[in-house]
């Protein structure tokens, strides 16, 4: 039995397999939502907890990464919506912190280039590029038309570029 039939049938060593196998996936698209190290881990927590408590109710094992990735998305958005004050007061003291440049420094050109695109683009860019899923999975995560995902794609390739020209012009 592979360890997606045994996790369904409550096998809590099989899960965590399963779980190994994603949990960068899971991380890369909660840090493209959140930009939260914490944030993200408590969505990751979140996940897990549901997806092992919901399982069985996986209609087609085929879309486990799908199902599990659409989990973790709506508990990012869930604590976006619950922290909501909460994060404005905390970009605001970043912003005034001392060491801000040294934090932005640290950062590698990408992720800068990627914190500079609208979060659509980004959660889309995220998912295509870093995790590996195609249009058609993304447009099942998201719930929206494929042509809404080749859009967007197309936006956040050409931000880059010009995000990227703007940079080199700078310098």
């Amino acid at each position: 039995m592979d360890n997606l039939t045994l996790a369904r049938k409550g096998d809590k060593e099989a899960f965590s397999k399963l779980i190994q196998g994603i949990k960068s996936k899971l991380y890369k698209t909660g840090m493209a939502i959140l930009k939260n190290n914490d944030d993200v881990c408590d969505a990751l927590q979140e996940t897990l907890i549901n997806s092992y408590k919901n399982i069985k109710k996986l209609n087609n094992p085929k879309y486990f990464n799908t199902w599990i990735i659409r989990i973790m998305i709506n508990n990012c958005y869930e604590i976006i919506r619950k922290n909501k004050r909460v994060s404005e007061i905390n970009e605001k003291m970043q912003q005034n912190m001392d060491n801000y440049y040294e934090i932005y420094c640290e950062k590698s050109d990408m992720e800068n280039l990627l914190n500079k695109l609208d979060n659509e683009l980004r959660l889309i860019t995220v998912l295509y590029y870093y995790d590996d899923f195609s249009v058609k999975h993304i447009a099942k995560i998201l719930n929206i038309p494929e042509g809404t995902v080749k859009s967007r794609l197309s936006r956040a390739r050409k931000s880059i570029a010009n995000i990227y020209k703007l940079n080199e012009d700078i310098d």
